[in-house]
């Protein structure tokens, strides 16, 4: 077992050794509903932390042929004036380094109106050398995002623009609404459900990045065969330029198209200051590029926070 993964767990046992705890890629921390007006007036902020595992991870709808699990602890702090900043960071099951990703953010959250909210960030991804991630050929976003109450249903979009080494414009509809549950445990905890549907849409310059990128790795890897066996089709040389390998997509990246489809149904779980989030997700990829591997498939997610 590597060092690294020995830590996430025992952090983890810390976690839910306690008794209230909370991938879009976009972290937006939020004050704490439950803090009464006294403290409102003499606190702040808030630090957050939480530790979070899932079956496999995605960029927008773009996922890995393999699924790579992974548990991602995060610290972020909320100042009751809005501003807010977090850190996380990402430890991929079967992959050789220690941390595979770190994303840095900050932000500032408002009010736009009483039913109303705002949010603007900016984000830096941080990856190792050798990460698989799909994510990983782009390296800032900066995000804008309002959410509106209804009463019947909570409407949240998110515009981003992604930057470095591809850049990408995004556009989530999200729509949602928590079900309380609460008479299960006679109110004495706070449970229910808050399932939402969402759709993305985009360019698709990063998914492009990361095929070519994953095929000429594989081109790569399989030169010395092609020159040893000049018999094996598609390897060695290709008969033009002496053996140069000429990739060609007739799809335009930078076409903003729909992208994918999301249905995710979470059970949160209120237990003083922390919370406990078990979640499924599913997602269903759209418009794929040549080559994209991407599949429908289901996320598991657990994850768990305790603010203070």
């Amino acid at each position: 077992m590597k060092p690294q993964l020995a830590l996430w767990l025992l952090l983890g046992c810390i976690l839910l050794s306690g008794s209230r705890l909370t991938a879009t890629p976009i972290l937006t921390p939020v004050k704490p509903d439950d803090t009464t007006p006294a403290d409102s007036v003499t606190k702040k902020g808030w630090w957050t932390v939480s530790l979070e595992t899932a079956n496999n991870s995605s960029f927008y709808g773009r996922n890995t042929a393999k699924q790579y699990p992974y548990v991602a602890a995060t610290v972020s702090y909320v100042h009751n004036t809005g501003l807010w900043a977090s850190a996380t960071t990402y430890q991929l099951f079967n992959t050789e380094d220690y941390i595979d990703e770190t994303d840095v953010s900050a932000g500032y959250s408002f009010k736009i109106s009483p039913r109303a909210t705002g949010n603007i960030s900016y984000s830096r991804f941080i990856f190792s050398e050798n990460t698989p991630l799909v994510k990983s050929v782009t390296a800032n976003a900066l995000t804008a995002n309002a959410a509106v109450d209804w009463k019947i249903l909570y409407t949240a979009l998110t515009s981003s623009y992604v930057f470095g080494g591809s850049s990408d414009v995004f556009v989530v509809l999200e729509n949602s609404r928590y079900i309380a549950l609460n008479p299960l445990w006679k109110g004495k905890r706070a449970i229910g459900l808050d399932p939402k549907i969402s759709l993305t849409g985009g360019t698709q310059e990063f998914s492009e990045t990361h095929t070519i990128t994953e095929q000429n790795k594989k081109s790569v890897g399989g030169a010395i065969g092609g020159i040893l066996d000049p018999l094996k089709p598609g390897n060695g040389n290709s008969g033009n330029n002496g053996g140069t390998t000429t990739t060609t997509t007739t799809t335009t990246v930078h076409r903003f198209q729909l992208l994918n489809y999301e249905f995710l149904l979470p059970v949160v779980v209120s237990l003083g200051n922390f919370e406990l989030e078990p979640s499924w997700r599913y997602s269903i990829p759209v418009n794929l590029l040549e080559g994209d591997e991407s599949t429908a498939q289901s996320f598991y997610t657990f994850k768990a926070s305790y603010t203070f």
